[in-house]
């Protein structure tokens, strides 16, 4: 009787737990709308409710799954969550109220009120708990590892050292001011991409995800390796909604990894071709994740025009997979699927089209200059609109359903970017304070002894690193604040740098040992996470090298006049093409590894870099593609002797074997 009462107490708790964090993330949703229409409240303010409001739906939905527990372990765990809402209600609630009189001290010289001591330590405790919970332990070890920089730096050796600052200075910066907590990625997370997120959702509960899969399936399913490159088109589609990795695969990859299976393809390759499609889903234009709206913040410049940066390196990044797909199933020898039931494009876009009129109604709006937070409110209403006028059959009932689900899972999502958002700017806040971003900055330069090449190769380790226990817009965070400037004394541009880090963060979701992506298709495949993981880096091969152009060559992204641009996508697509050759090693034949070689290294030449002499370019290009040429001219005689010998065989087995 005592379990079956305490199962029952349990679940209903549970119950009422859950609902709570429904009814929070519901205000949560409406309080984003009436900002994004009407305008926000002050900083000091907006952004603690938006960082308050999150944490309450993370903190009351852990304890929801927390309450059918039994045990000492259940209380300790409910008594821990509520302390943690009631610390984040009290510090954020103290900033709302207390505008006026903070607004008007005189930052670093008032003295601190006790209070203000207090719950700002406290606050700092609650970001890291909550980090804890959503990212990981990395995260909160790097960010320890900062807090306690700020009280150790006298003791230092150059270039660390700094002059030390005290317990209440570093509360200060983090909780009173916009310099710490509530500094670039908090309020970027707060004005812009909530509303995306909500959009997003609103467009996967409306059935955008089924459509725009259809979609894929009609455009690519007719074709040779059609199974696969329907993965490459939906996720490319589906970025639109999550501009997550993980997201991707799991929604994704549900459907379009057991398809290549039926269609020949191995599950650790399905797995592979799915994980590194779903991670495009952050660099593909419109919604690109919080990173892409943090770099806005960071650059100063107007959203629209990072998407135009963005759009030629995307669409070079489907191509490849495309690409590298395409040749593997021509190597096995795969034919093209005969399913009679297999959608058409023209009577997918009729029944459903309407979802795609919101989202180019956004992307027109950001491109035209309109801030992402009224493109965001403009592109929700007339989504909804569309919902109510053309998903009729649904009721009143069903549009309902759709517009809750939406309201209350945009929280859920945003949670976890609001928390690495809060810790980066703590360690924005540090780098700051202390002024490590431009010692850093001589640290690179100094040892990469002033060579580019190293110091982008350093950078890149370091990114790739880092992204594999953190999410990108924390690594994107934490780089670009302290890797960056260093870039700006080797005159590179300052969109290229900080699109290379970000490219590399992203990339580190297929990059083993930790390669998040990966690990997550190889489970809903069925397959060997390693193998898989192997598959996507080779199916990412290509990728690695596109950042790099970036710097030297901004015209890749829409940098420059158009004969710029086209120039150097033409010498993108070859080069793209011969790597994706030199990796699946085949092309009409099997390739012998010294063809592949040969490929790789007139890729490699091929790719744009520092400019050299025009005749010194064409001597050394013009020689590694003969190389080529002649190795895979040898391949096809060999292959042609092969089959002539097999011919000849009386049994159809050459003679000398």
């Amino acid at each position: 009787m005592t379990t079956v009462s305490a199962a029952g107490e349990g679940s209903g708790l549970r119950t009422v737990l859950r609902h709570a964090a429904h009814a929070v993330a519901i205000g949560m949703s409406l309080f984003h709308i009436h900002a994004g229409i009407f305008g926000e409240a002050p900083a000091l303010a907006y952004r603690p409710i938006h960082l308050a409001l999150a944490f309450a739906v993370l903190l009351l939905t852990a304890a929801s799954m927390r309450a059918p527990e039994t045990g000492a372990k259940r209380w300790i765990g409910l008594a821990w969550d509520t302390a943690m809402l009631i610390a984040v209600l009290a510090s954020t609630l103290f900033l709302v109220f207390d505008q006026t009189r903070i607004s008007e001290r005189m930052e670093y010289m008032t003295r601190l009120l006790t209070a203000e001591r207090v719950l700002g330590a406290l606050l700092l405790l609650v970001v890291l708990d909550v980090v804890r919970r959503s990212i990981g332990w990395p995260m909160v070890v790097i960010t320890l590892v900062f807090l306690v920089y700020t009280q150790v730096g006298d003791s230092l050796p150059y270039p660390f050292w700094h002059r030390g600052y005290s317990i209440d200075r570093v509360i200060e910066q983090m909780y009173l001011t916009v310099d710490g907590i509530w500094t670039v990625p908090l309020a970027v997370t707060a004005s812009y991409i909530f509303l995306f997120v909500l959009f997003g959702s609103l467009l996967v509960a409306s059935g955008a995800g089924e459509f725009f899969t259809d979609l894929a399936r009609a455009l690519t399913g007719r074709i040779v390796g059609g199974p696969a490159k329907t993965a490459v088109v939906s996720s490319a589609f589906f970025s639109m909604l999550s501009g997550s990795s993980t997201a991707n695969v799991v929604t994704t990859g549900s459907f379009t990894i057991p398809a290549m299976k039926r269609g020949g393809f191995s599950g650790s390759f399905a797995g592979g071709v799915e994980a590194v499609a779903s991670t495009g889903g952050q660099i593909m234009p419109p919604i690109m994740g919080a990173a892409a709206f943090i770099m806005m913040e960071t650059l100063g410049v107007p959203y629209g025009d990072i998407m135009i940066a963005a759009i030629l390196p995307a669409i070079f990044y489907f191509a490849t997979v495309f690409v590298m797909v395409d040749l593997e199933a021509r190597r096995l020898n795969l034919r093209p699927a005969e399913d009679e039931e297999m959608p058409k494009v023209w009577p997918v876009l009729r029944s459903r089209g309407y979802l795609l009129v919101p989202v180019i109604f956004m992307v027109w709006a950001l491109v035209s200059g309109y801030t992402p937070a009224r493109a965001g409110v403009w592109a929700i209403g007339m989504l909804a609109a569309m919902i109510v006028i053309f998903d009729r059959r649904k009721g009143v009932r069903g549009l309902a359903r759709i517009f809750a689900d939406a309201l209350i899972n945009a929280p859920k999502l945003i949670a976890p970017i609001t928390a690495a958002c809060a810790v980066g700017g703590i360690i924005v806040g540090v780098v700051s304070m202390t002024g490590l971003g431009y010692r850093m900055a001589t640290i690179i330069i100094e040892t990469s002894h002033g060579i580019l090449p190293l110091a982008l190769a350093l950078t890149m380790v370091v990114a790739v690193i880092m992204g594999m226990g953190m999410p990108t817009s924390a690594v994107y965070v934490v780089l670009a604040v302290i890797l960056a400037p260093a870039f700006v004394d080797f005159g590179v541009v300052p969109i290229a740098v900080h699109m290379f880090i970000f490219y590399y963060a992203v990339i580190s979701n297929i990059t083993p040992p930790l390669a998040v992506a990966s690990f997550a298709a190889a489970a809903v495949g069925n397959a060997d996470p390693w193998r898989t993981s192997m598959h996507a880096v080779r199916l990412g091969l290509p990728v690695f090298a596109i950042p790099y152009v970036f710097i030297y060559h901004p015209e890749f992204l829409a940098q420059g006049t158009i004969g710029e641009i086209a120039y150097v996508c033409l010498l993108m697509a070859i080069a793209i093409f011969a790597i994706s050759v030199a990796s699946i090693g085949w092309l009409k034949v099997p390739l012998s590894r010294a063809t592949r070689a040969a490929a790789l290294l007139f890729a490699l030449l091929l790719l744009p870099s520092e400019h050299v002499g025009l005749i010194y370019q064409i001597t050394i290009l013009a020689g590694s593609f003969a190389l080529f040429w002649l190795c895979y001219t040898l391949d096809l005689r060999r292959k042609a002797g092969a089959a002539t010998a097999r011919t000849a065989s009386p049994h159809g087995r050459d003679p000398a074997s």
